[in-house]
């Protein structure tokens, strides 16, 4: 019924209240208004901390002054992360889905450096990308497209392996052809991959006619095959913008000018009345 309050319960089905209720929605509730003035402060913070950690690998003269107060910002952001994140575990409907969930997996990197010795600055640095991430998994928008590339995986998957395939393969050939120009078969696999991508970097020319004729099959089948990464994600990001309603029947998420769901072919109610308000007029 319109109106009626929304009941949140854990994985045993009961119904949370008091405190952890208040965390559920601040911290996993991004369409409500409170979860997202909380997501944008998050937001916010990781930028600064990302931000300030590349500050770090300047060699600017602000990076004496402001290098202590980098680092003890960062520390205190990590504590922060530490604290949102055992405030999560404890406010989730699920706590083990949460915990072995990719966003709960990430939530657990970020905060990692926090457990490691100072001496381990490489694989603190590595832990430390992992907000970039956050700030990916934290925006509705990126959530959906990456949801809607899911079902594209397998497909996508097998476009980038034969594109890595045909690299290999021509690489070892152009070092066979022209070895003066390519030393090693890896420097014609580069090569071959800048130049089915049309990126073309120069670096490395064939000069034989044998080697411009494989150049130019190059370039030639890279436009197709990235043409079909292209136009895979094309068509699932438009199926995300325009899929914005749902089929009573099979819960699959259609486009509005649909008379008729693609998957179970049950009418939709809202389009029958709209072609009604057409014949009437």
């Amino acid at each position: 019924m319109a109106g009626e309050a929304v009941v949140t319960r854990d994985q045993q089905g009961k119904e949370l209240v008091g405190l952890r209720l208040w965390l559920n929605v601040l911290l996993f509730e991004v369409e409500r208004p409170l979860g997202r003035i909380f997501n944008v402060f998050m937001l916010l913070l990781i930028t600064a901390a990302v931000f300030g950690s590349m500050v770090n690998t300047t060699e600017l003269a602000a990076q004496a002054v402001w290098n202590d107060q980098i680092d003890q910002f960062e520390y205190w952001v990590l504590v922060a992360f530490a604290i949102e994140y055992l405030l999560r575990i404890y406010a989730a409907r699920n706590r083990w889905h949460y915990m072995r969930s990719f966003n709960g997996l990430v939530d657990l990197i970020t905060v990692l450096p926090l457990l490691l010795a100072e001496s381990a600055f490489v694989v603190i640095r590595l832990l430390r990308l992992a907000r970039v991430i956050r700030v990916a998994v934290s925006i509705p928008v990126v959530r959906s497209l990456f949801t809607s590339l899911r079902g594209s995986m397998r497909l996508l998957m097998g476009v980038l392996m034969t594109i890595a395939l045909i690299s290999v393969l021509v690489g070892n050939l152009i070092y066979i052809l022209e070895p003066m120009t390519f030393t090693n078969a890896f420097e014609g696999a580069w090569w071959s991959l800048v130049t089915m991508s049309t990126v073309g970097y120069g670096d490395f020319v064939p000069h034989s006619a044998v080697g411009k004729t494989l150049a130019a099959g190059l370039i030639m089948s890279g436009i197709c095959m990235f043409s079909m990464v292209t136009a895979v994600i094309s068509v699932r990001v438009g199926r995300m913008i325009n899929n914005v309603i749902q089929c009573e029947k099979c819960h699959h998420r259609i486009a509005e000018d649909f008379l008729y769901c693609p998957h179970c072919a049950t009418a939709q109610p809202h389009m029958r009345v709209a072609a009604d308000v057409d014949d009437d007029i």
